[in-house]
């Protein structure tokens, strides 16, 4: 069994923070994690956003590991009702659809916790990338229902950028926070920054999975701050319907799983999967704060935040930019002298492969619509893994 045990709130780093804790204890299982406590922790005028009468924050995380070293999940104390009847019925089969590694288990808790709506804010996170400044620029610059309008963005260090603990990761997590600030504060928007450490939980099995469950979980333990929060979605409504996807729980199972990670207190509501990603770009593509601040890299080190203008994403955001007529409005932010270098190349790829990827279709499928000039199939030829392009 896996018991999680002693919620907690108090100060911690010299009365600096404020840590939202609970004790986790695998017994009679073969488990070996580096810590027996799962936390959060805010800034200290932050600190009465944590929601310390229930374990909501520490269901799903404390799920998983019972679905994958196959035992039950007691939790001593109260959750939503809501998230318990939807973990129990429901969050579980899309888990095991999603691997093979993981078995349904029993949830067994003492209570619920109590349902009136505490938080005042409307919540969503600021990463600077495409699908989260898509969302903030929709739900922010353009909404005028208060009810639905951002009020508050966050940025979470719980697995995204990096391991715990190691250097780089906080190398990473600082460039990104200060980036996110810079944001927020021409947005004139607080930022709320929560570490957290459920990402020591992490395996090499499904480890990416642990990952978004932790950042669903993040937003659970904020609801006394926020009564509705925004997820950015990366795969759109139609994406999914193209590739039948069913290998990637974080992009594939977005539109039905996160609706049903939700409490009587907190709406998470999926955003963007009604676009696609060339259109989440467009959207974006006049907007002066993307100009400054868009950050789409793979391959960010350390305290740099640039884009290197060679990874994947950096060159099909590009390409999609080329073909829209916007790219030069996003010189701060990308090289374009390394973009022009590389560009004929990466376009003859998106055309070889617009029948395998999503992405490179959709690209290929805007410069149709826009009539912008891309190489046409039959000069792409492929000799020793290079792509040649053969000119009569």
């Amino acid at each position: 069994m896996i018991e999680i045990s002693g919620l907690r709130r108090y100060l911690s780093r010299n009365d600096t923070a404020v840590r939202l804790e609970a004790d986790i204890k695998f017994i009679d299982v073969d488990a070996q994690y580096p810590a027996d406590t799962l936390w959060f922790e805010i800034r200290q005028d932050y600190g009465r956003a944590f929601a310390d009468d229930t374990y909501d924050a520490f269901l799903l995380v404390g799920l998983y590991l019972a679905m994958y070293h196959k035992t039950d999940l007691r939790i001593r104390g109260n959750v939503s009702k809501k998230l318990y009847k939807n973990a129990k019925w429901y969050i579980q089969k899309i888990l095991c659809d999603f691997s093979s590694a993981l078995s349904p288990v029993e949830i067994i808790i003492d209570g619920f916790a109590p349902t009136e709506i505490q938080g005042r804010y409307v919540g969503a996170g600021i990463s600077c990338g495409v699908d989260s400044l898509s969302t903030i620029y929709d739900r922010f610059v353009k909404e005028t229902d208060p009810d639905y309008r951002i009020s508050a963005l966050c940025i979470f260090n719980c697995g995204s950028h990096g391991d715990f603990g190691a250097a780089h990761t906080q190398q990473v997590f600082r460039s990104r926070v200060v980036r996110s600030v810079e944001v927020a504060n021409e947005l004139q928007l607080p930022v709320v920054i929560v570490d957290a450490n459920l990402h020591q939980f992490r395996h090499d099995k499904d480890k990416d999975t642990v990952l978004f469950l932790s950042f669903y979980s993040c937003v659970l333990a904020l609801q006394n701050l926020f009564k509705r929060y925004y997820i950015g979605s990366g795969c759109s409504y139609t994406s999914i319907k193209y590739l039948n996807m069913h290998h990637d729980l974080a992009t594939s199972s977005d539109s039905y799983l996160i609706p049903l990670i939700q409490t009587e207190r907190v709406e998470l509501i999926i955003d963007g999967c009604q676009y696609q990603r060339v259109d989440k770009i467009a959207n974006i593509a006049d907007w002066d704060i993307a100009h400054k601040y868009l950050n789409v890299c793979l391959l960010q080190k350390g305290d740099d935040s640039t884009n290197c203008g060679k990874c994947s994403k950096c060159l099909r955001t590009m390409l999609t930019l080329e073909i829209l007529g916007k790219l030069e409005n996003f010189a701060g932010v990308f090289n374009l002298d390394e973009w022009r270098k590389s560009s004929f190349q990466y376009k003859v790829d998106s055309v070889r492969r617009a029948d395998e990827e999503i992405f490179f279709s959709e690209n290929v499928e805007l410069a149709r619509e826009k009539n912008f000039p891309m190489p046409t199939r039959k000069d792409c030829y492929v000799l020793d893994g290079q792509v040649l392009v053969i000119n009569d």
